[in-house]
């Protein structure tokens, strides 16, 4: 059985100060998730699956429900500002955050500086810096392999490797593909002198310089089998990075039915994310077939919706679902909706109030242990909604 985790990660945005802030809800709390199989069973939702022939605004009832309680969100951890910086022509001020682990996460700005922060002892470390900055930066933790030596239990909480990509990939635009990773220092004399954090450029997938290619979105990205990086990118179909041999190979001209991340469940057998078809609702796929060059059976993606809205909520179109695994078929989702307001009678309507709603879910397979998403349940446990505004807005949850 794989390990659950105990916190859920935000990155909040503070746009009037310029200050980002980590905060943290502690799982343990029982917030998201029923505390025993008997509350389970008697208060959890099954959730509706949804196809692709139903209509976008099929997905959220219309039916007037009970106004949903709303909560602070949970006080912050670490503060951070970003800088200026010479490296920053644009004078954005922006900061992402990439998790290595639950409890220990990156941090890069747009000057492509980068720290790691350890939520359990509140340290930060100072990272070597990214080659050039990200302008709409992904990325993949791949977990440390187990350790064999003394060494290397000694520095087991170092391990690790964070892979860092530009969301839209140009040819001759520097090094858009990067990794920190946690590996022996170099040297001249070849001496055993320990591990440090390094930088390390990597090769851009070889669409990107073929004559052919016009820039365009990694649409969906995933980490398969443990060391292979897939991605899906709007007309040039599925691309796979193989971390150990650093080599890129084509997969096929289909594309993965994620949009944006996708994390492996080990044990479920599945891939959880956004559905490419409509990135307000959770989806599950079997991908493990992608590093072989196999397209993901279509009809074997499963998605899932929650008509449980208040009434006049709508989804925010700027802001996708976020999925993040917990461990054990557990699921943290994230959705972000709006209300809408007319300055009179004859205007447009314009959002007016925002919310995040946080929603606990656990899938669970049928008794034979089939692993086909087809054959998955979602089951909806609790919900948590906080209240957005400019100086509260969750840039990322992770």
């Amino acid at each position: 059985m794989s390990t659950r985790r105990q916190f859920v990660n935000m990155l909040v945005s503070d746009s009037v100060k310029c200050i980002y802030t980590l905060r943290r809800f502690d799982l343990s709390r029982n917030q998201f998730f029923h505390p025993t199989a008997e509350a389970a069973a008697s208060h959890a939702k099954v959730l509706p699956t949804w196809s692709p022939n139903q209509n976008k605004m099929e997905t959220h009832s219309v039916a007037a429900k009970e106004k949903k309680k709303l909560v602070r969100p949970p006080p912050a951890l670490v503060n951070m500002k970003p800088s200026i910086c010479s490296m920053n022509p644009e004078m954005e001020f922006k900061m992402h955050c990439y998790p290595l682990t639950e409890t220990r996460l990156f941090f890069a700005d747009s000057s492509a500086r980068v720290f790691r922060f350890d939520a359990d002892t509140r340290c930060f470390t100072t990272m070597p810096s990214l080659h050039t900055r990200k302008y709409s930066p992904l990325a993949i933790s791949v977990p440390t392999s187990p350790p064999t030596t003394a060494i290397a239990y000694k520095n087991a909480g170092e391990g690790g490797c964070l892979y860092i990509f530009d969301g839209v990939l140009k040819a001759g635009k520097g090094v858009q593909f990067e990794a920190i990773v946690y590996r022996s220092r170099d040297n001249l004399l070849n001496r055993n002198i320990g591990n440090a954090w390094h930088c390390d450029a990597l090769p851009l997938p070889p669409y990107v310089n073929s004559k052919a290619y016009e820039p365009a979105p990694i649409c969906s990205y995933a980490l398969v089998g443990g060391d292979t990086i897939c991605i899906s990118t709007m007309g040039v179909g599925t691309y796979c990075f193989n971390t150990v041999a650093r080599e890129w190979y084509k997969a096929g001209d289909w594309m993965m039915p994620f949009d944006g991340k996708a994390e492996y469940d080990p044990e479920l057998g599945l891939w959880f994310g956004v559905s490419a078809t409509n990135f307000h609702l959770p989806c599950a796929a079997d991908i493990s077939g992608v590093v072989k060059g196999e397209e993901p059976p279509p009809k074997q993606t499963q998605i899932w919706t929650d008509i449980d809205v208040p009434k006049g909520w709508h989804p925010r179109p700027s802001h996708p679902t976020q999925v993040v695994s917990l461990g054990s078929g557990r699921f943290c989702i994230t959705e972000f909706f709006h209300t809408l307001a007319y300055d009179s009678p004859f205007d447009r309507p314009h959002p007016d109030e925002t919310f995040a709603v946080f929603t606990g879910v656990e899938v669970v397979l049928p008794p034979d242990g089939s692993g086909k998403a087809k054959c998955a349940t979602m089951m909806k446990h609790k919900s948590v909604t906080c209240r957005t505004h400019v100086a509260n807005v969750i840039k990322s949850v992770v």
